[in-house]
């Protein structure tokens, strides 16, 4: 769907719009559609285009200021930003790194119940969105590789939550690192459904800024996934 067609639900309450507003154009910064170091359009512009109060953009926009994705100067407009450079530093780094299946694993078993904690902690609600639609549009009845796409997008939209760039740069190494394993836990139905159940527990318990079940969520998630995907279960 082209992201500039749609329209955060006018019948949210205000503060839910703004979020809803923030995840559109998070999406589509992201996606390419709003390179780094080209301007919004005003706020005049965006309350039109997207049916909204300026009050509302005002908002969304303060959200993508606090996720470092844009700046906002009097005068100048609104300026959209590269990635930090120390994650896409650490993304080459991490991209020479030889394979190790098992260590990643292990980097995995280590690092995501963190991640999950400080999502908990400091999830903004345009955050709460987007994990919630990479929810909506996954179901135990897509086919394993999909399935596994949006495993994967839940997992990354987690470590942005935790408000650290290095994070999101580890998990796209880790997921490069475990696709069969990932692919094996998502081979049947019942996998699917376990995997999906886990990522809904994950999800509450970061939507309630619960930061100690989130972590533990998180850990009994991945020992359930790495159970399921062993070989010969």
């Amino acid at each position: 769907m082209d992201i500039t067609a749609e329209r955060p639900d006018q019948g949210l309450a205000p503060s839910r719009l703004g979020a809803e507003l923030a995840g559109l154009l998070e999406t589509r910064i992201r996606a390419g559609e709003q390179p780094a170091g080209t301007l919004l359009p005003s706020e005049r512009a965006l309350s039109e285009q997207y049916g909204v109060s300026r009050a509302t953009v005002r908002q969304a926009l303060s959200e993508l200021e606090a996720k470092h994705l844009i700046a906002r100067r009097q005068g100048r407009g609104t300026t959209v930003l590269g990635p930090p450079s120390e994650a896409a530093d650490l993304a080459s780094l991490l991209a020479a790194t030889p394979p190790e299946v098992r260590n990643a694993i292990e980097l995995r078993r280590i690092v995501e119940p963190e991640i999950a904690r400080l999502a908990a902690q400091r999830a903004l609600p345009s955050d709460l969105v987007l994990l919630r639609r990479a929810l909506e549009t996954t179901s135990e009845h897509l086919d394993p590789e999909e399935s596994v796409r949006r495993d994967v997008e839940f997992h990354h939209l987690l470590a942005r939550a935790s408000r650290n760039p290095l994070l999101p740069a580890l998990m796209e190494f880790a997921a490069a690192q475990t696709e069969g394993e990932r692919l094996a836990s998502h081979r049947t139905v019942d996998r699917r459904r376990t995997s999906l159940a886990g990522h809904r527990a994950i999800l509450e318990a970061v939507r309630t800024g619960d930061a100690e079940a989130a972590r533990a969520a998180m850990d009994a998630h991945l020992a359930e996934v790495q159970e399921i995907s062993t070989p010969g279960r």
